[in-house]
């Protein structure tokens, strides 16, 4: 997990070494919604509570370190 310090979404993906595409394979979404996802978090907020957990856990991070960021 990460410290206080905050990230954006992309800057988390990138801290853990994951491309658009594998985050996206790993979470059952493409790469362009992960992108669209990067480019505005507010969009994240129309997902469920249980995919945003899967990116959380896929990136190694709490849903709240996604949203703080």
């Amino acid at each position: 997990m990460l410290d206080q310090k905050q990230f954006t979404l992309k800057q988390l993906r990138n801290l853990s070494g994951m491309s658009q595409e594998e985050l996206g394979e790993a979470v059952g979404l493409s790469s362009r919604t992960i992108g669209t996802y990067e480019k505005d978090i507010n969009s994240l907020k129309n997902i469920s509570y249980a995919k945003l957990q899967e990116i959380a856990k896929a990136l190694d991070v709490s849903v709240d370190n996604i949203f703080l960021g």
